[in-house]
């Protein structure tokens, strides 16, 4: 064990770069706890407080830290984020201006800057000050902010026709490659999205299309990403299946139990004749379809079990929410490993006055809700709502519980893919900009075209999506 408080520091870092959070706070805290007056070990309890999840602890270690010093750069930055994770954003961005004016050449940091400015529907400014720190920032990480920046002020062409000439030039900038994949997507450009796509396992050259005839043939589809990914993407195996294939499916656990028609397995065996990934499909079959989900089914008595669940809550007609999912990133690493997150979010409490006077039960499907975010969004309901959120660690009784709701308010989730194979249908709020399975265009999408949309403004306002699904909701 270390014997020095300095050596406890090194030690803190050294966790923290490998994920070990929990053994990161208890060699932090043995540092502070050796050294009080020493800033650096203030600061990377900080750190270590706020890899734990306790960002509330975060915060006052690196607020601790200023007050003694304020023009500590790390300590600025740290904090910075900090609140940015708490989506605190007007909070936020004076200190990282703070921070940039100290050292403008700090990694990351006039494009972290940026990204806030955009956020709060700021494009020109987040654009400006690229152009003006372009010599300081990563030339990918410069390209893409640029691109994010070009998408709001002059359109999507401007973004791909960014993007794409990055990408001729740097064939190996696999991070500029994404975005130009979801740009692409977002367009309807199918088969050149499709075919950039193929950047998220680092694969840069074209796909062979497979024959159009595969009889006899047993395929092994490989799973990724996330259990939406899986569900999405499944849509694609039809016209797999239709050459002649013979079809498996290797994914997590947690989905065998609502797939249907399709063998499933826990880990890859032998003896297939090709394997390939899920999201690979598309590319492979040369495919501008936009195929419907992969179908779904309940069984009578699940359905039974669910409208007694959804009885024991409250009477009907019942009312699901979500308003937040796909990456939190306040339970994001920051070391280790590059931040890269798709989160999609509204805030409670609009979501609930948007919702007041449901005549029925609301019920919430919100996994990994912050802390008082369930009770602003009941505040501002007016009315109790009854959580079922643990329903999504078992995806059977879920699926039922979709099954027989009778409205889902929510951003794009794995329910909303649960949903589209049961050929129901969800209320949508997406946020700006959007995902590229919700298109970069009004209207709805190709994807889930039964499925209302409701889209945040540019200026990041919520209202008149909210006002427009308290329009349709009303009886």
């Amino acid at each position: 064990m270390p014997s020095d408080h300095r050596d406890w520091n090194a030690l803190a870092w050294t966790y923290l770069k490998s994920g070990q959070n929990d053994l990161a706070l208890e060699a932090a805290q043995r540092a502070h706890e050796g050294n009080r007056n020493n800033l650096d070990y203030l600061n990377t309890l900080g750190v270590a407080y706020g890899e734990a999840g306790d960002l509330e602890r975060a915060e006052s270690s690196f607020r601790k830290a200023l007050k003694r010093k304020p023009v500590f750069l790390d300590a600025l930055i740290n904090l910075a984020k900090t609140l940015e994770k708490q989506e605190r954003f007007a909070d936020a961005i004076p200190l990282y201006e703070r921070a940039l004016a100290l050292d403008e050449t700090f990694p990351k940091l006039a494009t972290n800057l940026a990204n806030l400015y955009r956020q709060r529907g700021d494009a020109k400014r987040a654009g400006q000050l690229l152009e003006r720190l372009a010599r300081h920032i990563d030339p990918q990480d410069l390209t893409v902010a640029l691109a994010a920046c070009d998408y709001e002020l002059q359109g999507i062409g401007a973004a791909i026709e960014r993007l794409s000439a990055a990408v001729k030039q740097h064939a190996d900038w696999v991070h500029a490659t994404n975005a130009l994949a979801h740009a692409c997507l977002a367009d309807g450009r199918w088969r050149d999205g499709w075919h950039h796509y193929r950047a998220r396992h680092g694969a840069s050259n074209r796909a062979s299309a497979l024959p159009t005839r595969l009889d006899g043939e047993r395929i092994l589809l490989r799973g990724e990403q996330g259990l939406g990914d899986v569900l999405f993407f499944l849509r694609f195996a039809p016209l797999l299946k239709a050459r002649g294939a013979s079809l498996s499916l290797v994914c997590a656990k947690k989905l065998h139990g609502v797939l249907a028609n399709i063998p499933v397995m826990d880990s890859e065996e032998p003896g297939f004749d090709r394997q390939l990934w899920l999201g690979d499909l598309p590319v492979h079959l040369a495919s501008d379809e936009t195929p419907p989900a992969w179908p779904l089914g309940v069984s009578d008595e699940l359905r039974r079990a669910a409208r007694e669940r959804l009885a024991a809550q409250g009477p009907g007609p019942y009312l699901a929410v979500t308003w937040r999912a796909g990456t939190d990133t306040a339970r994001g690493r920051e070391f280790g490993a590059e931040r890269a997150s798709l989160t999609k979010a509204l805030p409670p409490a609009e979501l609930g006055a948007a919702l007041r006077g449901w005549k029925g039960s609301v019920i919430l499907l919100q996994r990994g809700a912050r802390a008082g975010e369930a009770e602003r969004f009941a505040a501002m309901l007016g009315a109790p709502c009854h959580d079922l959120s643990a329903l999504g660690d078992d995806l059977p009784m879920l699926l039922a519980v979709l099954a027989e709701i009778d409205e889902y308010v929510t951003v794009s989730n794995t329910n909303v893919h649960l949903l589209a194979g049961l050929g129901r249908t969800a209320r949508v709020l997406v946020p700006y900009p959007a995902e590229w399975r919700w298109m970069r265009r009004e209207g709805r999408s190709p994807w889930f075209p039964d499925f209302p949309v409701y889209r945040q403004s540019q200026s990041r306002d919520w209202q008149p999506a909210l006002r427009a699904l308290r329009s349709d909701l009303a009886p």
